[in-house]
């Protein structure tokens, strides 16, 4: 499973639409390509999206 995938999967079992779970982190475009394995994410915006949504590293 890639890390889009399992953002994705994450973000689904939370009830959350794209926009709330990445908070303003990264923009809604630039997101939804990471969860499609378009772009690839940062370290950085991905840890600060998972301790938005209180997701363990």
């Amino acid at each position: 499973m890639t890390i889009g995938e399992l953002l994705k999967d994450y973000r689904i079992k939370q009830g959350k639409n794209q926009r709330e779970f990445i908070a303003g982190i990264v923009s809604q475009s630039y997101y939804s390509k990471v969860e499609k394995e378009i772009h690839r994410i940062t370290a950085d915006d991905l840890l600060k999206i998972l301790n938005h949504n209180g997701i363990p590293v």
